[in-house]
């Protein structure tokens, strides 16, 4: 405290005095969680004054329910915001879930990658969801990347530079707002942050002309940049980059000369909630928004101390407000008139994954070399999977409406074999590969066979470390019903993949 020179009584320290302690909760942006949240939580959250929620799961109708109720109970325009990377579909039952950003580079399409920020923006709309954050603009060229994978457009920056701008202006285009992720790139690391910190071991020059170069392309055009929790000691030795002022507040600011509004990853994740104060850490390092702390009541706490005692300024607080203003004003005009509800998961938007599918499909090797006719028998086979518990149902039953029959592998009998593999980066696993049953499984599979295909319905990698070289295998990179049947009409020449692969694999020989 302070003494008062004229009284010589103590005085609170001037942060106190000018900060309006929902000031502090605008800053601070938690889970809705559908299923475990219980909105009486949340509506004491919108008391308490945060800014905003990041809303998980839901039906389409719940999600616009409580989107309405929340906003309805603030005092100041809630900014509600998901991760509808792969379209509302990929959380919310009844809305549209759209193709990987791996598959949208496969196709190269700048038409396809507005189109599904487009389609993003206006179900996300319709449901009362503002903030969509994405696009990943990490490079995905790394095999043992458990996190990013089929989540990038590929590993190229100038692809991904390209094909995230079309995005963001797909989304812009409907009224929503977008967000670049993960700064300053997630792309080159082993581990998952949901679980530990994982390192970036490149050098700066190489991080400035690879993994920067998204996010140095698109700083002028951004409504807001995701800081990953990333130890990048060749910028910072000393904290993650979702805490470090050289990072937000240099880097990002000052030398790409972005002034938009900055947000951490979520702040429950291990790589940093172990860290006491991360919340007043990322703020002090230049964030704008805290995002989904583990207890945002405490963090309110933690953050009221620090005003208190004047290490986080009145002048930090106000210019991350504003900063959080310039969203809501830009999405005012379109609060007014909403999209109507029936927009999501219209037969328009459905219609999209069947006319990007086959420019989406891409040869990872032995184009041409594995075809199927009418009347051709092949055994289908997924790796530890029973026939009851198949994913490719939809694969399987497009072969067969094709003239083909299929029938449960059986190693040893010289079957042509059909393998069907899904693996997709699911947070907190900690892998996204095959596992070594699995590749066992598989590889038995594949030295049994006449001839065989491996249909990669997620993850382009799990061809690296085979021993055994497929005749041929196919890339989806997304398990979508329109992107089976699709793989399956490749297969059968009844169309022709177009797209290329964004990525490199290593085939076995």
């Amino acid at each position: 405290m302070e003494a008062d020179k004229e009284s010589g009584k103590e005085r609170p320290p001037r942060g106190e005095e000018v900060l309006n302690p929902k000031k502090l909760a605008r800053l601070i942006y938690p889970e809705f969680r559908f299923g475990k949240t219980s909105p009486e939580y949340a509506l004491r959250l919108v008391e308490l004054g945060v800014g905003g929620f990041c809303f998980y799961g839901g039906s389409a109708e719940e999600v616009r329910e409580m989107s309405r109720t929340l906003r309805a109970a603030s005092e100041t325009p809630l900014l509600i915001a998901s991760d509808y990377e792969n379209g509302a579909g990929q959380w919310v039952k009844g809305a549209t879930e759209l193709p990987s950003n791996m598959a949208i580079g496969a196709s190269g399409s700048e038409d396809l990658a507005r189109r599904k920020g487009g389609i993003t923006a206006l179900e996300a709309k319709a449901l009362g969801v503002d903030w969509i954050f994405a696009p990943v603009v990490d490079l995905g060229g790394r095999a043992a990347n458990p996190i990013v994978n089929i989540r990038a457009f590929g590993a190229d920056r100038e692809l991904v530079s390209r094909l995230a701008g079309a995005y963001v202006g797909g989304v812009s285009s409907q009224g929503a707002v977008s967000c670049l992720k993960h700064f300053p790139g997630h792309g080159d690391t082993a581990v998952d942050s949901h679980l530990e910190l994982p390192e970036v071991k490149r050098g700066r020059q190489q991080l400035e002309e690879e993994d920067l170069k998204p996010f140095a392309a698109l700083a002028r055009r951004a409504d807001s940049v995701m800081v990953g929790h990333l130890s990048v000691p060749a910028l910072d030795a000393s904290a993650p980059a979702s805490l470090s002022k050289e990072i937000i507040t240099g880097l990002l600011r000052n030398k790409l000369g972005y002034g938009g509004l900055v947000l951490t990853d979520a702040l429950n994740m291990k790589a940093v909630c172990a860290d006491g104060g991360a919340g007043v850490k990322a703020l002090l390092a230049g964030a704008d928004v805290l995002l989904y702390p583990e207890d945002p009541f405490t963090l309110f706490e933690e953050l009221s101390r620090a005003a208190a005692d004047g290490t986080v300024t009145a002048a930090a607080v106000e210019l991350a407000l504003v900063r959080q203003d310039l969203l809501v004003r830009k999405l005012s005009p379109y609060r007014v008139s909403p999209p109507a509800f029936d927009v999501v998961n219209c037969a328009e938007h459905r219609a999209f994954n069947t006319e990007a599918a086959a420019q989406c499909l891409a040869w990872a090797v032995g184009d041409w070399d594995f075809r199927l006719q009418p009347g051709a028998t092949v055994g289908y086979f997924e790796p530890l999977t029973p026939v009851s518990a198949w994913k490719g149902s939809a694969f399987v039953s497009e072969l067969a409406r094709l003239g083909v029959r299929v029938a449960p592998y059986e190693p040893g009998r010289d079957m042509r074999l059909v393998a069907g593999v899904f693996s997709k980066p699911r947070a907190g696993s900690g892998g996204i590969n095959l596992s070594k049953e699995e590749q066992a499984a598989l590889e038995k599979a594949l030295m049994g066979a006449e001839s065989s295909v491996i249909a990669a319905f997620g993850s382009p990698y799990i061809f690296n470390g085979l021993a055994n070289r497929p005749t041929a295998g196919l890339c989806a990179f997304c398990a979508l019903d329109e992107f089976q049947r699709a793989a399956a009409r490749a297969l059968t020449g009844a169309v022709v993949a177009g797209g290329k692969m964004p990525v490199k694999v290593e085939v076995g020989i």
